[in-house]
């Protein structure tokens, strides 16, 4: 908003229409002499009048331009080679664009105001300027390679082809006429006299030619370029009315460099330019130019002489004595109030001292791009400060070094080439920019918060955003060394940066101080230092040198979030141990989130071994109630749910999870230590004490990862078996010290628990109680499978403390029987074969004995041998079928059902009946041969006959069968065993 009666400086200019429209980037900057020539793009300089209009007549240029003109336009024998050799963005491609205008256009271009005055030095003394038919020859050598031809210039694969090819104007005669004559002064004497007219010769980025010569692959070539430029140059300065420019930047200015090969032609080209050009090298812009290209690069022309005084006036009347005494004053001359308002019309509507520090300090840094960079920042600059005011928000009355706002002009600061390409020294001062100042957005920054702070306290120094802008100013002052070594500001020079003449009468210069106070306190900027010279006042400034934090704070922002939790996940592997446990299984997550494939991703987890299984924590964590996905996969996993794998040995396998709350923190911690390696990333090796320095921050934070990690794993999951079937039991450490990552930690829980032994832990007792529960006796091999597949027993530390503790059973009533049921000696735990399935261990066969009955009768218990079948063969040989056609031979005759059932005891039921009770047994027999088959089937059959005598005095029948068959071979028995209320179990077997 306008502040007091006079017109505020965003009233009276009017922003360019390309200033605006391209929010303050002032589209193609970068003039290219290609694009306005070939019109390959449609660029608006491409027009004489456009051209005209945004560019400044200074001195250089229209001396410059006359030169030339007059060369081509007259017959007076003046200098015919120039040189263009200043750094980027010092308006050599601005200059060769108009000098293409000059003679493409020479009457268009006399009518510009910058044509006028050329037209008018060129002719001085009476010269008539004649540039009818002038002809240039344009060579944008950036945009064509060595040896190849390309569209522009038809057949021409060399500088001397291209030359002719764009002098002949694509005569292909001529063209050939003078090929076949070669590159020499010759040739090129009689090819420019032969076309009759002036000729412009624009040799554009030389060196980027050069440097493709300079390849392996070119470099063949460089000799012939190198003379076809020496008789080039021989030629113009022979041939009248002939210009040749040459643009061949200087090695120390282009921030590339150049290979020695590449500076050696360089070299050679220059001497030769300085020898037929003595006086040729022009510098197209001086740093005194700098207000007026950026006046009228940026501003329609306009009336400013009553502004310019009335705000002069009035930045008078705002120095009161104490801003005169304290602050202006100590300035320095051409500074302060003495030829203030010259100063001003100058540089209006920017602030004297804000040109001053970009002309005469900045302008010095070898690689800034002089006025690209300026008017780039001060394009954002205006457009930024123009819409504030026409939104009606405040702004400056003059855009001063406190007014370049870091919101949106910092990067084209930071690229300006004011660092010489120096990373660290650009990233330093974006942290300092964004941290202390002001975020990209304005919300945040310590400055911010200074404002905030003083504002509440009712100190704005007639301003929005006082402390932000003397911190700002203060960052432009840092960031090139200052004039006599000095660095930063005095506080003078903070102080000014705020003067403001209205309201009236101005910033009280109490405000200012109270500002001042608050950006160098104690909460005051982070990145401030003091220096104190000797007999001088003392300089602040914004370091970045030694201050890591800044390095830390820039790179923190640049790390993502899927590196951090790579990084956690890498971290978790490296720190998990299994400890006691057989193996440790690393999960990865195939995604996050979603569905995923359950049995794909825990594929290969299922195994006869003790294992810890660590579930990857960017998909799998426990509490903070959104852990609904990961209990119902790791429940999958453990064999049940209704998503359940098809598992064998769910009971050896505990599952290791993030907690959800501590996971954050590690991403947090992870986010630090991606953060502190790209900072150490930064430092120059050969600064010992700094390299040191970040070398302890990488390993303190990874330290504090990795604990922060293993505190994070608390959760821990394992299979029981309760008097309701089975669960999944999820426990959790508490105690901070302990972690689900330390194999050795879990498995003293699951010991704790019940669910593991220790070492020599194992007892026989416990063992034989869990044998106990079994209908059936088991095998070695079943017994050790327990172990594993079987929530009901322990984890054990190895398979020897089964094998002892089998062994231990031995020696208390219980035996191992071979398939014929025969007892086996076993002389130590070595000698028990645990992986036997031929072998039983039981409890001990005792002698047959007999038991008193009821009523005083005695019964006989006795294990009897089964008596072979009438027909089968003496040797037990194989019978020519297994099975009868029809089941007859099932059916008891009432010989054999009578001796079978009474042994041939009477049936007559006067008589007293006697019973006995006959137990077979026959465990784990291999039945894969047909002889043993036929034994047990001709066992099964007389069972059957047995069953089915009718006169038969049975009483009770306890049948145990098990069968290790392939799925599919167990027929109807299933089914035939429910029919009689048995009991069926059907297990997986990995016989």
């Amino acid at each position: 908003m306008s502040t007091g009666t006079a017109s505020h400086w965003a009233d009276v200019l009017t922003l360019r229409p390309e200033v605006t429209a391209s929010d303050g980037s002032v589209g193609e900057l970068q003039m290219s002499l290609h694009k306005a020539v070939y019109q390959t793009v449609d660029v608006p300089y491409r027009k004489v009048g456009y051209y005209g209009d945004i560019t400044q007549p200074t001195p250089n240029l229209v001396g410059f331009f006359s030169r030339v003109a007059r060369r081509l336009g007259t017959d007076a024998e003046t200098t015919a080679l120039f040189h263009l050799d200043q750094g980027m963005g010092g308006g050599k491609s601005h200059a060769l664009v108009g000098l293409y205008h000059l003679v493409n256009s020479p009457q268009e271009f006399f009518a510009t105001e910058l044509g006028r005055k050329v037209h008018g030095e060129a002719g001085q003394g009476g010269r008539d300027v004649d540039l009818t038919g002038a002809q240039a020859v344009v060579l944008t050598a950036d945009y064509f390679s060595p040896g190849r031809t390309s569209e522009t210039f038809g057949p021409a694969t060399n500088l001397f082809e291209r030359f002719l090819w764009s002098l002949t104007g694509g005569d292909m005669d001529r063209y050939r006429h003078y090929v076949e004559g070669g590159p020499n002064k010759g040739t090129l004497q009689q090819a420019l006299s032969d076309a009759g007219r002036p000729v412009l010769i624009l040799l554009d980025e030389l060196m980027d030619y050069v440097l493709q010569l300079a390849d392996a692959t070119n470099v063949d070539r460089m000799p012939n370029e190198k003379a076809f430029l020496n008789a080039l140059m021989d030629a113009c300065d022979d041939v009248p009315r002939v210009v040749c420019v040459v643009v061949m930047i200087r090695s120390e200015l282009d921030e590339r460099g150049y290979p020695p090969l590449a500076d050696d032609f360089r070299s050679y080209v220059s001497d030769r330019l300085v020898r037929n050009g003595p006086d040729g090298r022009v510098a197209v812009t001086e740093s005194h130019d700098f207000a007026s290209i950026i006046q009228r690069r940026l501003f329609e022309p306009a009336e400013v002489g009553t502004a310019v005084s009335q705000v002069a006036q009035r930045y008078g009347t705002a120095s009161d004595t104490g801003w005169r005494d304290k602050v202006l004053d100590k300035l320095g001359p051409n500074r302060g109030l003495t030829g203030f308002a010259k100063r001003v019309e100058a540089s209006y509507p920017f602030h004297p001292e804000l040109m001053r520090l970009v002309r005469e300090e900045w302008s010095q840094v070898q690689n800034f791009q002089r006025v690209r960079s300026t008017v780039s920042i001060f394009a954002r600059t205006a457009l930024h400060w123009v819409t504030e005011h026409e939104t009606g928000r405040w702004a400056p009355a003059l855009i001063g070094v406190g007014d370049i706002p870091l919101t949106t002009a910092l990067e084209q600061l930071l690229s300006s080439g004011l660092f010489m390409g120096n990373d660290r020294a650009i990233q330093g001062y974006r942290s300092v920019a964004t941290t202390d100042i002001t975020s990209t957005d304005g919300s945040a920054g310590r400055a911010v918060a200074i404002d905030q702070r003083l504002r509440a306290a009712g100190v704005t120094a007639g301003q929005d955003h006082a402390g932000m802008r003397m911190a700002a100013a203060l960052f432009c002052y840092s960031m090139v060394a200052r004039p006599r070594g000095g660095r930063g500001a005095t506080k003078a020079e903070m102080l000014a940066a705020i003067l403001e003449p209205t309201p009236a009468p101005g910033t009280p210069y109490t405000d200012a101080e109270e500002v001042f106070n608050a950006l160098t306190g104690e909460d005051g900027l982070g990145a401030l230092e003091i220096t104190q010279p000797a007999n001088a006042p003392g300089r602040y400034y914004l370091s970045i040198r030694q201050t890591l934090r800044m390095y830390f704070t820039a790179s923190l922002a640049l790390v993502d979030t899927p590196s951090c939790e790579k990084l956690v996940w890498e971290q978790t592997q490296r720190l998990a141990r299994q400890g006691i446990f057989d193996e440790i299984r690393f999960i990865d997550a195939p995604a996050a989130t979603g569905t995923i494939d359950v049995a794909h991703t825990f594929d290969g987890v299922d195994s006869a071994v003790t294992r810890l299984v660590v579930l990857d924590p960017r998909r799998w964590t426990l509490l903070n109630g959104k852990d609904a996905v990961s209990r119902a996969e790791i429940t999958a996993l453990l064999g049940i749910g209704p998503d359940a794998l098809r598992v064998d040995n769910a009971a050896s396998c505990v599952v290791a999870c993030v907690n959800t709350q501590r996971r954050e923190v590690a991403r947090k911690r992870a986010r630090e230590v991606l953060a502190w390696r790209s900072v150490l990333k930064q430092i120059n090796p050969e600064d010992v004490d700094e390299f040191r320095e970040a070398t302890t921050k990488v390993n303190e934070a990874e330290g504090k990862l990795k604990r922060d990690i293993e505190k994070a794993f608390q959760h821990y999951a394992y299979l029981v078996r309760a008097s309701d079937g089975l669960h999944v039991e999820f426990k959790r450490f508490d105690d901070d010290s302990k972690s689900s990552l330390r194999g050795d930690q879990v498995w003293a829980a699951l010991v704790e628990a019940g669910r593991a032994t220790i070492t020599a832990g194992l007892s026989a007792d416990y063992l034989a109680a869990l044998l106990d529960t079994f209908e059936r006796t088991l095998t070695p091999r079943e017994v050790v499978q327990s172990f594993y597949k079987n929530p009901l027993f322990p984890l054990v530390t190895t398979t020897d403390e089964i094998r002892v503790a089998i062994f231990a059973l031995l020696r208390d009533g219980w035996e191992l029987a071979d398939s014929d049921g025969a007892k086996l000696a076993v002389a130590s735990p070595e000698h028990i074969s645990i992986g036997s399935i031929s072998q039983n261990l039981r409890r001990a066969v005792k002698a047959a004995e007999t038991v008193p009955a009821a009523g005083g009768v005695s019964r006989g218990t006795t294990t009897i041998p089964i008596p072979k079948q009438p027909g089968e063969p003496a040797n037990g040989g194989e019978h020519d079928r297994l099975f009868g056609a029809n089941d007859q031979e099932y059916r008891a005759t009432p010989g054999q059902a009578g001796e079978a059932s009474t042994g041939g005891a009477p049936q007559n039921g006067s008589e007293s009946t006697s019973f006995k009770r006959y137990i077979i047994e026959l465990s784990n027999r291999s039945i894969t041969a047909p002889e043993t088959r036929e034994h047990v089937w001709q066992l099964l059959k007389e069972v059957s006959k047995v069953l089915d005598a009718p006169n038969a005095n049975h009483q009770l029948i306890s049948l145990s069968v098990t069968l290790t068959t392939a799925e599919g071979d167990q027929g109807a028995i299933e089914q035939k065993a429910k029919q009689t209320g048995a009991r069926v179990r059907v297990e997986d077997d990995d016989f």
